[in-house]
This record gives structure tokens, sequence and C-alpha cells, in this order.
């Protein structure tokens, strides 16, 4: 995932544009260790559709997206079933920082519908984990 380096709109769209390709290409790498695949490609269709409704704000609002790099980093090495666990669940804990960082300069048009994914991200990571962690976000 991206740094956290949100200042203003639209580098707030493009941290959490940059979030959901990676995730996209994360999720890819999860499900080809799971003994069953479909609650990461689940999770991948999610952020999916995400990506898609920012980029169908950018173009409504006139600003470039950042295009999805060919290959991103992941957070470790991904070998098996409880590697690509832990994957999956260091993605959603990242997903929360940039989306929580995110929701003070989006307009308000997209902070409910931001909020309440930024509440799904906590979710998946739950999902993944099987640990409850604080959860700090306001909207």
């Amino acid at each position: 995932m991206s740094e956290l380096i949100v200042v203003d709109r639209d580098s707030a769209i493009q941290d959490l544009l940059a979030s959901s390709y990676a995730a996209i290409y994360a999720y890819g790498v999860i499900a080809a260790h799971l003994t069953d695949p479909e609650s990461a490609l689940d999770c991948m269709a999610i952020y999916r559709k995400k990506r898609d409704d920012l980029l169908a704000w950018c173009a409504e609002s006139g600003i470039t997206p950042i295009a999805a790099r060919a290959a991103y980093q992941l957070a470790g090495p991904t070998s098996d079933e409880a590697s690509a666990r832990v994957l999956g669940t260091l993605l959603e804990d990242r997903a929360c920082a940039h989306w929580s960082q995110a929701l003070y300069y989006l307009p308000a048009e997209l902070q409910t519908t931001e909020a309440a994914f930024l509440q799904t991200c906590a979710v998946r990571s739950f999902s993944w984990s099987g640990i409850t962690k604080p959860f700090f976000a306001a909207v």
C-alpha cells in the first residue's frame, strides 16, 4: 500500500486509489495460498468495486487518477495458508489507516460511504485474524 501522505482532497482520493490497487494485487496472492480461495477473491471483488467507484468519482470531478503499478511489495513472504491470513490481516489494518486518514479531506458526498468502507475493512481484518483491535475512526 502507499505511504500515508494525505494533505488535501486530491491526495486523499489518490491514496485511496493506490490502496485499492495494492489490495487487489495482494488478494490475488492471498487467494493463491488458501485452501478455499473464495474469501480472498470476494475481498478482491470488493476492492475492485471500490477502485471503480473512486475512478468514476475522479472522472466526474476532473481529477486525473494515478495508475496501478505492475507489481507491489508485500508485507512479508506468503507461502502457505497461515502467512496468507497474516497478509490479509495486515492488508485490512493498513486499509483502515489509509481510509481513516483520508476521511478528513474527502468531500461531504464521499465521507459517509468511505466511513462505512473503513468499518468493513476493520471487520475483514477480524475475519482474517480472529483478533479484535481498537478502532478509532470518527466521522
